[in-house]
């Protein structure tokens, strides 16, 4: 467990190190070279680290922004001030006299000195104001205590989030059609706490379908999910409790691929199961349709699938929605 703690420790000062005092173009670029890397081939490449540290560079990519333009603020405020005081650029092309071209550089000079100390004000403490002793407040003054301050914060921030979800749930919504909404609305029914969505496609190779010339290419939707859990082993007994239990694995998949607009409705979708050679711990679930449908395939784990309906396998193609349901079997070794 120690050694655990001790991963998580080095594992988010690295990344710290990594991302702290880049620009934004170099996290983009960083950004770009890690979705390149998942999204090419991922033999020998853990998925799971590469995907957190993708998550964890939105932030970082975020305080890099507010940095950027709270910089560029404050230097338009430092020209203003100086616009006020009077302090107009000189150009030396002007100056007669040894004298003028000494005193425009001296100008010059505390005008960067100016921006140096105001860029060190910034990086100093990022502004934490000062503690100020109760006694020296001012008769009147209403007091906040921290508990209650964080509360604001806290539904503050909720707000926000809940405005920016509103806003993309009605992006998306508009980008649906009104069929591929109450699919999507069907396949979201029971979803238990431990299912995530899963949402990480793997590129085919380019495909011709005969139908090209009659019909337009494109992708279906889908809404898919990945079933997480313990897996209490004799190992996993030993090690950990349920007050500090075991990272959880992947148990299993259900897959709702959205068809409402397939030309043969009596033609089932099908679903094939292909070996990742460089990569035997994973294997590619393509999905095939018909026109007007391309091909998708998604990345899985590679393990025994559990076909009794009872374990809860389902495939069947039902109002317009191919559902392919499984969990993997479970092993138990007797002495």
């Amino acid at each position: 467990m120690v050694q655990r703690w001790i991963f998580v420790l080095l594992t988010s000062f690295y990344v710290t190190t990594m991302f702290r005092n880049k620009t934004v173009a170099e996290l983009n670029k960083l950004q770009a070279s890690i979705e390149a890397k998942l999204s090419g081939n991922t033999a020998g490449v853990d998925v799971g680290y590469w995907e957190s540290l993708l998550s964890q560079l939105k932030a970082f990519q975020a305080r890099a922004r507010l940095r950027e333009r709270h910089r560029d603020s404050l230097k338009h405020k430092l020209e203003l001030l100086k616009a006020e005081q009077g302090v107009q650029p000189i150009d030396p092309s002007s100056c007669d006299t040894d004298e003028e071209v000494a005193r425009y550089n001296s100008q010059n000079d505390k005008c960067d000195e100016m921006v140096a100390m105001a860029l060190a004000a910034y990086s100093h403490e990022r502004f934490s104001p000062k503690l100020i002793k109760i006694d020296n407040l001012e008769a009147g003054t209403d007091i906040i205590e921290e508990e209650e301050d964080d509360k604001r914060l806290e539904w503050q921030r909720s707000s926000v989030l809940k405005e920016v979800r509103e806003g993309q749930n009605c992006r998306q919504r508009e980008e649906l059609t009104e069929e591929e909404r109450r699919l999507q609305k069907e396949a979201q029914k029971n979803m238990t706490a431990d299912e995530v969505q899963f949402s990480v496609e793997t590129k085919l190779d380019p495909q011709q379908y005969l139908w090209s010339d009659k019909y337009r290419p494109r992708k279906p939707r889908y809404f898919n999910r990945v079933h997480t859990g313990f897996e209490w082993n004799k190992y996993n007994q030993t090690h950990y409790d349920m007050d500090n239990p075991p990272p959880k694995i992947v148990q299993g998949y259900k897959f709702n691929i959205f068809y409402p607009d397939l030309i043969e409705k009596a033609d089932t979708p099908q679903y094939e199961l292909i070996p990742i050679k460089d990569s035997p711990d994973f294997a590619m679930l393509k999905f095939t349709a018909g026109p007007p449908y391309e091909d998708i395939a998604f990345k899985i784990v590679n393990r025994e699938w559990e076909y009794s309906y009872k374990r809860g396998f389902r495939c069947q193609f039902h109002n317009n929605i191919f559902q392919l349901w499984f969990h993997f079997k479970r092993y138990r070794y007797r002495r």
